[in-house]
């Protein structure tokens, strides 16, 4: 096997943004079915933090709410510094919650904001897919090429003259 053959590798980057954009969708899409038909509840905060690593800024929350039913739903939230920033100073958040959702539970303060992120990676994961697809494509026709005609045979010629110490 040659060397070429492991150019057509570069269709696992197309194959990861594919799967990459499938979770931000179905990310989204159980979002936005939370939200229209989760019940609402208020929850109260039991553990807040936000971390700083290096240029990073991110944190989490855990809330806990009793549904309809009288299951206590006690759950920990990864937050971005933006989410984190407009729920840093309340105790009690409105909630929906859908359990069957992909995304059960909705912060409701942050719905819209979370919203623009998911449609921001959508695009930005877009853009990566297209980039890729154009990479690969030039790569395997490169990698075809190489398989196919094989490789220049480079023959090196001396051209100064020979000299004779004798």
């Amino acid at each position: 096997m040659t060397k070429y053959r492991f150019i057509y590798l570069i269709w696992l980057l197309p194959a990861y943004f594919l799967y990459q954009i499938g979770y931000q969708s179905v990310t989204y899409l159980g979002l936005q079915d939370t939200f229209e038909n989760g019940d609402s509840y208020i929850s109260e905060v039991t553990d807040f933090d936000v971390k700083q690593i290096a240029a990073q800024t991110n944190g989490y929350v855990v809330i806990k709410f009793t549904t309809n039913s009288n299951e206590i739903i006690e759950e920990q939230l990864a937050l971005p510094v933006q989410m984190a920033q407009v729920l840093m100073e309340s105790e009690l958040i409105p909630v929906r919650f859908k359990a069957d959702s992909f995304k059960p539970i909705v912060l409701m303060p942050v719905y819209e904001l979370q919203q623009s992120v998911i449609k921001v990676n959508l695009g930005v994961t877009g853009i990566g897919l297209i980039v890729t697809i154009i990479i690969a494509l030039y790569g395997s026709r490169y990698a075809g090429r190489k398989l196919r005609d094989g490789e220049e045979v480079i023959e090196i010629e001396r051209l100064d003259p020979e000299t004779d110490n004798e």
